[in-house]
């Protein structure tokens, strides 16, 4: 037996189909009314550019997204130059590299010592070049990362540069003697400065070099194992070449 709620369901929907089929019937009847055509075909028209106008609104939705996904994007690629800037920012070597000055007294073998043009212009033998004194490069983070694990030991690439620049300080103060005029020197300067010059050979003639002395005399370093192995180092990433002789060890920079 069917509840009132039931019965109340099925009118409801009786009611609509019979509307539903009253509305249709009307439109039909329209359709039929010359009076009523005009505004028919004006309805349609109007369905037609709200369709046309809903294409457009699709087709701009469409390139936002596209443009949206670009901004992202670069966004992201911003974001990501940025924290790579910030972490140089941060990380910033203690000693940067540097181009090495040419002086007349290189060694034409050396192959950083770029080639004379084929006609020169006399060189003028200024004060500035006269007392030029070679340095050596500092490492590249590239070339301490290629030096083998067991030369480096726990050394650090500060570490090392550290002493590069220990070493250039030695090399300036030893050359720097070397290019005073002896009328101007002291006596201790005058016996360093023949001291010097008992040190070169033929090898070293026109080179700059320093020997263990040098870096006790001019330096705060300890000649020790850690310092040899240093050497070791620089003499494996082309910075220094031993010659060697007269008991003495040479250090000659490249």
């Amino acid at each position: 037996m069917m509840s009132s709620v039931d019965l109340q369901d099925v009118s409801v929907q009786l009611n609509n189909k019979i509307s539903s089929i009253k509305r249709s019937m009307q439109l039909r009847n329209m359709g039929n009314d010359p009076s009523l055509t005009k505004i028919l075909h004006k309805i349609g028209l109007e369905l037609s550019s709200i369709r046309d106008t809903l294409d457009i609104f699709q087709m701009q939705i469409l390139q936002q997204q596209t443009e949206l996904k670009s901004l992202q994007d670069l966004r992201n690629s911003v974001q990501k130059n940025s924290e790579i800037a910030h972490h140089l920012l941060e990380n910033i070597p203690a000693h940067l590299p540097k181009k090495a000055a040419q002086s007349s007294t290189a060694d034409p073998k050396d192959e950083r010592v770029q080639e004379a043009p084929v006609n020169p212009e006399p060189e003028k033998h200024s004060a500035k070049n006269k007392h030029f004194i070679r340095e050596i490069e500092y490492l590249l983070m590239e070339e301490f990362n290629h030096v083998p694990g067991y030369m480096k030991g726990r050394m650090t690439y500060d570490q090392i540069n550290a002493v590069i620049q220990e070493l250039n300080t030695a090399v300036k103060a030893k050359y720097k003697i070397l290019n005073q005029p002896l009328k101007s020197m002291s006596n201790i300067t005058r016996n360093q400065y023949h001291a010097f010059k008992e040190q070169e050979t033929k090898e070293t003639q026109g080179q700059y070099f320093f020997v263990e002395a040098d870096i006790k005399d001019f330096t705060r370093l300890k000649v020790d194992k850690k310092f040899h192995g240093i050497l070791s180092i620089l003499r494996h990433c082309h910075r220094l070449r031993e010659v060697r002789g007269s008991h003495l060890v040479r250090y000659v920079l490249l």
